[in-house]
This record gives structure tokens, C-alpha cells and sequence, in this order.
């Protein structure tokens, strides 16, 4: 499942103990945009998301990845319309192995 948006997210071979990385990155052009067309783009992300997830379609594990990059996206929003965060840098986020969830096809 590809959903075009201002983020990019790479995933990190699991460790022995089963959580791995997800290394988030914002795109040039988002970076690059005005800080209310970067809200307004970060709220359309949500909104494909959401959409995506909406409208069926997806197996379950491909369901539960969406579902996980939206409940990330949900926690930046306020501080992406704040320009809280620095977009030049990567978000390091550990999650733990979740059974059903698929990142790897996810983001492949």
C-alpha cells in the first residue's frame, strides 16, 4: 500500500528482543512549503489515510500498518501546524512486534 504524503518511513530490521525502528523523514517539498500549507498538507495526509482505511480494500495486516502511521500522524499534527518540529531531521520511533501488523509490506 502506497499513500503519497509529506512523510516517508523506512522500518529497521527487528531486533532479538522483536520491536524494531520506524525512521521517519519529511519530503523536500513539504520542508520546503510555508508553515500553513505544511498544516494543510499534513491534515490531507491524515484525511487519505483515514480514507484509505475507510474504504476496505486492505487485509488486515496492511489495515493495522495504516492504522499505526495515522496514530503517529495524529501525535505530530499539533506540533507540524506549531512548526514545532524540525523537518530536517529523522523521527526515531521503537515500536514492539505486533502481531498482524505488516510495516515491511506496508512501506514496500
Amino acid at each position: 500500500m502506497d499513500i503519497e504524503g509529506p512523510i516517508k518511513v523506512g522500518v529497521v530490521e527487528p531486533t532479538p528482543d522483536g520491536s524494531y525502528e520506524l525512521h521517519i523523514t519529511f519530503t523536500d517539498e513539504f520542508k520546503r512549503a510555508e508553515l500553513s500549507a505544511q498544516g494543510a498538507a499534513f491534515r490531507q495526509y491524515l484525511a487519505d489515510l483515514d480514507k484509505a482505511l475507510q474504504q476496505g480494500g486492505l487485509d488486515d495486516r496492511n489495515a493495522q500498518g495504516v492504522l499505526l502511521i495515522q496514530q503517529i500522524c495524529e501525535q505530530l499534527k499539533p506540533h507540524i501546524e506549531g512548526g514545532e518540529l524540525a523537518l530536517g531531521e529523522a523521527l526515531v520511533i521503537e515500536v514492539q512486534r505486533t502481531p498482524g501488523v505488516n510495516l515491511v509490506d506496508l512501506l514496500n
